[in-house]
């Protein structure tokens, strides 16, 4: 497995409720971690939550969760979840 991919699941599984969420910058940019939670997405490691509006003008929150595929993808055990 590809580090970042590691990495950002290991992320989600270990986040409360398997989820893991980015902060979109006021400049309207989000983080490089967003194209690939939403490559995680596709393959179906992740599911996308949504977006919602931020605090600061043009900024914003997206919110994915890890599915049991991607649990597999780490090796863990369903009795492992947090």
């Amino acid at each position: 497995m590809i580090d970042h991919r590691r990495r950002l699941l290991s992320r989600a599984a270990l986040a409360e409720e398997g989820r893991i969420t980015l902060r979109r910058d006021p400049d309207r940019a989000w983080p490089g971690d967003h194209s690939r939670l939403c490559a995680l997405a596709n393959d179906g490691d992740l599911l996308f939550l949504g977006e919602e509006p931020g605090p600061l003008p043009g900024g914003a929150c997206a919110a994915w969760r890890i599915t049991a595929q991607g649990r597999a993808a780490l090796g863990e055990s369903p009795s492992a979840r947090p």
